[in-house]
């Protein structure tokens, strides 16, 4: 027997296979409201993905057309719930552990249907994503605009912020339900935003040259350049970065080693050591280990 239901996988209605169903009747005590439940296991026919189907109905269930003809109806829940219209980003695990907690609730939430917590969800991940930046502030509105200033948005971007920040505070303050419709845009939003400050540089890795314009990604090349062959030998930054040297401003080059000296110096650093010399130029570092390589969030 086949059925056509919504497959999350193939992103459309498709006919399924039933592989399991158990179905449920009754009505209250003086029979006015019968019920029918039905529960069913089934199977893509394409993709052989498995949902969980339940179908309801009862007699309270129908609409009546203006010639006063009844027309009953009954409600079909799949799971696992989806998003059927809008997509949600699949590399989540790149996204920094405490937006990637929101993000997710945020999106079973829209799932569930529940539009007001939705649309707070996205607030928090504007709020989110300000702690995880260091964006120190307690009005999210002054946040948003130091986003901006600091150069992590365009200014297209933060008015769309702004907007989003409208919407999750109608929804939390006023309980005004946000439409699908509105959800669905604020979602593209968010997905856009988090995968160009968190998934992309993440996902080319060292497979495409980025400029590298912050210390802790100056850290990260650095432990990225070492390998065995150089284990206890004499290096400079410059002979360390080798090619790599053109994605960094001679300036930042400069400012990042000295805190990178300083560092050492501290012992914050064990798998590297300073061996010579006063002159700037002429400093050389002992590789004293492989290093440990930065967590992905």
């Amino acid at each position: 027997m086949e059925e056509k239901y919504y497959c999350r996988n193939c992103k459309g209605v498709r006919k399924h296979n039933l592989l399991f169903k158990k179905s449920n009747s009754g009505s209250d005590d003086v029979d006015f409201l019968q019920w029918n439940d039905k529960y069913m296991v089934v199977e893509c026919s394409g993709c052989e993905t498995i949902s969980f189907v339940n179908v309801y109905g009862d007699s309270e269930m129908y609409n009546t057309d203006r010639n006063g003809k009844s027309d009953y109806y009954s409600n079909t829940t799949i799971f696992p719930l989806f998003l059927e219209k809008g997509t949600e980003i699949e590399d989540i695990y790149l996204l920094p552990r405490t937006i990637q907690t929101i993000y997710k609730e945020t999106i079973d939430a829209f799932k569930a249907g529940c539009y007001i917590l939705t649309a707070g969800g996205f607030r928090a991940i504007i709020e989110a994503l300000c702690n995880n930046l260091l964006i120190k502030e307690d009005n999210l509105s002054i946040r948003i605009n130091l986003l901006y200033e600091s150069g992590y948005l365009t200014l297209n971007e933060s008015k769309r912020l702004h907007s989003i920040r409208f919407l999750g505070n109608d929804s939390l303050h006023e309980m005004a339900v946000p439409k699908e419709e509105q959800l669905l845009i604020v979602l593209k939003i968010i997905n856009h935003l988090l995968e160009n400050l968190f998934v992309h540089d993440k996902k080319i890795g060292d497979k495409i040259d980025v400029i590298i314009d912050k210390y802790d990604d100056f850290l990260n090349l650095i432990r990225s350049r070492i390998s065995n062959n150089i284990l206890g030998k004499e290096t400079s930054i410059a002979e360390l970065l080798g090619k790599s040297n053109r994605l960094i401003k001679k300036e930042d080059i400069d400012k990042f080693e000295k805190s990178f000296i300083l560092e050492i110096t501290k012992g914050q650093h064990d798998f590297i050591s300073i061996v010579s010399s006063n002159e700037k130029t002429n400093i050389k570092y002992k590789i004293n280990k492989m290093p440990d390589l930065p967590l992905p969030w």
